[in-house]
């Protein structure tokens, strides 16, 4: 309640500030802006905690180098020591020796590690851009406790058991059973013997792969979860100007957080490249065959990295359509206004035209209305496509060069520098 203070000698025409409701709102801003702060959508869950328990990974951000090195002891070094055992390290006995196998490099020595580390790389950019909308004002005051509810619901929904359960059911069910690539067909592998899997086989089956899909299940739960966040956030009441010059309405910082996750698209496009280059080296398979695989997996990621934003739609719509009606009734009214005043006058205007602040102000209001009818309705740039396409394309070059003609390949880089 305002209280207003009145002087019989000095008439008040402003209410005072009440201490007590600037006092809550200032409770209300600080605490949404440790909540923004603290969120993360990598720290925590059943299984962080209990690796933490057993001092496997740091209070904060997970000791990245210490858990690569971990899995590599137990789900590629049993591979090794069981193929050495059985002559499939190298040699002639199988067409795929288990240390020519480029899928295994892909897999574990450069996609695994890309998966961990995008702990590191995207946790502080999602921190940073939840920060954002309290840092630019974007969450009104009103909306304060409501945003800080949408970030302890869907750090609940990290922290959930039930998550955890279902993703170790998928990731650990035994698809091998299923799958006809454990089968030994025209091309024999390390893995396959005559009669089905060998014992190193058995291991990449029964651990080392249900690991890697444990990794890129958890990392799809966590791609769910950001897309939860801004779906709820855009539910909330905020502070969007139609006008922004980043033609999104003031949200185009959230496509600088979501380049970070392409590193996601470069860790699986590894395991596609490695399979890629098997096929291609022991089975003779040309690089044209490969031609809609390596496209649709790089169209495939660009749209998955821009659904999350697309989620946005329907906010953006909704600020433009609003935007454009409020500034068309601006416009109205000031061109009114001028044309009265300059084009149909009653009297002559006691001022010259030239110089006049009011085409100024004509000009201006007219390249706002241009900003709000060019404005997006997603913060999705061309930079932002780009920059998706080129991080899920990156492990492919390999692949394109090796599979590339020599004389053709040099032709095609004459053309691009010429």
């Amino acid at each position: 309640m305002e209280i207003l203070v009145t002087n019989p000698q000095v008439p008040q025409t402003h209410p005072t500030i009440d201490p007590s409701r600037s006092a809550g709102n200032q409770n209300a801003l600080e605490a949404a802006e440790s909540a923004a702060k603290d969120f993360s959508i990598v720290v925590g869950g059943p299984v962080y905690d209990l690796m933490r328990r057993l001092h496997l990974v740091r209070q904060t951000l997970p000791n990245v180098w210490g858990r690569v090195f971990g899995l590599l002891a137990v789900i590629w070094l049993p591979l090794l020591l069981l193929s050495l055992k059985d002559g499939m390290a190298f040699g002639h006995q199988v067409k795929i020796p288990f240390l020519y196998d480029f899928a295994v490099y892909g897999r574990f020595f450069i996609g695994l590690p890309l998966l961990l580390y995008a702990e590191l790389w995207i946790d502080p950019a999602i921190r940073q851009g939840v920060s954002e909308f309290v840092d630019a004002r974007l969450v009104p005051e009103q909306e304060l406790p409501g945003f800080k509810g949408v970030l302890q619901r869907v750090q609940h929904m990290r922290d959930s058991w039930i998550p955890e359960v279902i993703l170790l059911g998928l990731a650990f069910f035994p698809t091998f059973l299923f799958q006809h690539d454990w089968v030994a067909g025209g091309v024999t592998s390390w893995h396959t013997t005559a009669t089905g899997l060998s014992p190193e086989g058995w291991w990449f089956a029964v651990c080392s792969a249900p690991v890697m899909r444990y990794i890129l299940y958890r990392w799809l739960f966590r791609y769910l979860l950001w897309a939860v966040l801004l779906l709820k956030i855009s539910r909330l009441q905020l502070t969007l100007m139609p006008t922004h010059p980043d033609r999104a309405a003031g949200l185009n910082f959230l496509a600088t957080t979501q380049k970070h996750f392409g590193i996601l698209a470069c860790g699986l496009g590894c395991s596609v490249a490695g399979r890629v280059a098997n096929t291609m080296v022991f089975e003779g398979a040309s690089l044209a065959s490969f031609k809609s695989t390596l496209v649709g997996f790089v169209v495939l990621s660009v749209i998955m990295g821009l659904l999350p934003l697309a989620l946005l739609f329907p906010k953006l719509k909704k600020v433009r359509k609003e935007g454009l009606l409020e500034y068309g009734r601006l416009a109205n009214t000031y061109t009114g206004s001028f044309d009265r005043k300059w084009v149909h006058p009653a009297a002559r205007p006691s001022e010259p035209l030239l110089g006049t602040p009011d085409l100024q102000s004509l000009a201006d209001l007219g390249n706002s209305f241009a900003f709000v009818e060019n404005m997006r309705w997603a913060p999705i740039s061309r930079k932002l496509v780009q920059q998706l396409a080129g991080w899920s394309a990156i492990p492919l070059i390999p692949i394109i060069i090796f599979g590339t003609p020599t004389a053709e390949l040099v032709q095609q880089v004459i053309k691009m520098i010429m």
